[in-house]
């Protein structure tokens, strides 16, 4: 009987709103994000031609070659050859369980003593 009720037409009215109003949320989510991917990417393209032009300003005289940064990083390895020395030994050692007051149970009793 509860079924007679219940008023059908505007029930569907607030559900079909309900739903048109998530649907059209999801497509302007959709549009904020591909606007937002799109404008990622001219910055990231707008940041690669400064780095194109930066690039070509700057010179290879100050920077190493390949072969000069090997050189000198087997120099350094070389130079500060200096690895801890590490027993090949297991020890395992027997830590016996400490008291602790906080795990005691008998303070959390009560002692209704009277």
């Amino acid at each position: 009987m509860i079924t007679l009720a219940i008023n059908w037409g505007y029930a569907l009215l607030v559900t079909g709103v309900g739903m048109l109003t998530v649907f059209l949320l999801l497509i302007l989510l959709i549009w904020v994000i591909n606007l937002q991917t799109k404008l990622t990417n001219q910055v990231e393209d707008h940041a690669e031609t400064i780095q194109d032009v930066e690039k070509a300003v700057v010179t290879t005289d100050a920077h190493p070659t390949p072969h000069e940064q090997a050189a000198i990083a087997m120099a350094m390895h070389l130079y500060f050859n200096s690895h801890d020395e590490e027993p090949h030994v297991i020890t395992i050692e027997e830590v016996e369980k400490r008291y602790s007051p906080w795990s005691s149970k008998i303070y959390g009793m009560r002692n209704l003593n009277k």
